[in-house]
């Protein structure tokens, strides 16, 4: 376990940010997991679906109220290092860890108590990292990411209508009478679940709510696949953490996943295999949002039970824009996108779209650049100058 000379923050899929944390390193004592307390053996705990693809909740660490998004692909709790000066937290041990895009430097900071609902972890062992580039991709403040402790220690189901979370302690759980149970299997210290794609043989994939997106595939499994391989694509990108990867974004005919059979799926397929996010397949929180889930980490087994289904939030501009001071900063264009179409480029700052000026508080309202096909949508430029572009699927 302690061979291992940089820390993993793996991540995978399209957006998946931060992802797992293996904590190792040479000359570091053992890293004991936390205490964990429960102060009810069942709660509800509302949350927000920030975007449509993010959970966050209220939650405390170390006496200090603030908001956690939700990551079962982070192998540990990560704090964002402004955030983690201005609560008194001290400078950790000096690691590297490896992002969805590169290396990065972080720290290790033990001794940490951390409060979900009556659910408390004492004693835990936390990273601390600039969790800025995270921010600017999601659209907002992260502060926290809490990560694999919690899902490890609690059986937690996602009522995606009334936007909460139950939150159960392992002793006192019973199965759903509804839910499909399917056994986990593991990929390192994570959970994989089994996926189908356009009726091939089944693979496993990391689950990880983490990953915004649906399915995304390593490009050493699809470019086996001459029915994968030419599906049309658009070329984009992932990541945040280390940087930006390269993807294929493409439409599977079909998943299975769960019992069920899903058409016309939007997924990313990895296409820089030495980026650690391409190497395995990843099922995100877009399929999750077909079902009632619960995850049981504990004894490696999901549920999954009937639910309505849920928009794919697929992308129909083909642009990736950063919400930086209050502007959205263009960052990728996809070529014959239609954003490339109107004429966007990379380094546009965006002030303005349909005339609702851009502000930090931005993205509590509706994602432009998931509106309906035909819709014209202008954006005003930070010069004054403006480009419409239409939405469509462009992949």
């Amino acid at each position: 376990m302690f061979a291992m000379k940089t820390i993993l923050l793996s991540g995978a899929g399209m957006a998946a940010l931060v992802g797992a944390l293996a904590l190792a390193h040479p000359g570091h004592p053992p890293i004991l997991p936390p205490t964990v307390s429960f102060g009810a053996e069942q709660q509800l705990l509302p949350f927000e679906l920030y975007r449509g693809n993010r959970i966050i909740i209220q939650a405390r660490i170390n006496g200090h109220d603030t908001p956690f998004m939700l990551d079962t692909g982070a192998g540990a709790t990560t704090v964002d290092r402004a955030f983690a000066r201005s609560i008194g937290l001290p400078e950790g041990m000096k690691i590297k860890a490896q992002g969805t895009g590169g290396v990065t430097e972080a720290e290790l900071v033990s001794g940490i108590t951390l409060q979900v609902g009556g659910m408390r972890f004492d004693k835990m062992t936390v990273a601390v990292m600039d969790l800025q580039p995270v921010a600017r991709g999601v659209g907002r403040p992260i502060n926290v990411i809490l990560g694999r402790e919690f899902f490890n220690s609690a059986v937690v189901s996602i009522d995606w209508a009334a936007s909460t979370l139950k939150v159960t302690s392992p002793k006192s759980f019973t199965p759903p009478r509804d839910a499909v149970a399917i056994p986990l299997g593991t990929m390192g210290p994570f959970h994989t679940v089994p996926v189908s794609i356009a009726g091939g043989p089944e693979i496993t994939a990391m689950l990880d709510i983490g990953n915004n997106g649906t399915i995304s595939l390593p490009r050493a499994y699809w470019e086996k696949r001459a029915d994968l391989a030419n599906l049309p694509y658009a070329e984009s990108r992932g990541g945040g953490v280390g940087g930006l990867h390269r993807l294929r974004v493409v439409t599977l005919p079909e998943v299975e996943f769960g019992g069920r059979k899903f058409a016309n799926v939007p997924a990313a397929l990895g296409d820089a295999d030495e980026h650690l996010a391409n190497r395995s397949a990843n099922v995100g929180i877009g399929m999750l949002k077909q079902f009632r889930a619960t995850l049981d980490f504990g004894r490696s087994r999901l549920y999954l039970a009937p639910g309505a289904e849920a928009d794919w939030l697929r992308d129909r501009s083909g642009a990736r824009a950063d919400l930086v001071d209050g502007r959205l900063k263009v960052v990728f264009v996809s070529p014959a996108s239609p954003a490339a179409r109107a004429g966007l480029k990379v380094g546009d700052e965006i002030v303005s779209v349909d005339g609702r000026p851009v502000d930090a508080h931005y993205y509590d309202g509706p994602d432009w650049s998931r509106g309906a096909v035909g819709r014209a949508v202008r954006l005003t430029r930070a010069d004054g100058s403006v480009v419409t572009i239409t939405l469509a699927d462009y992949y």
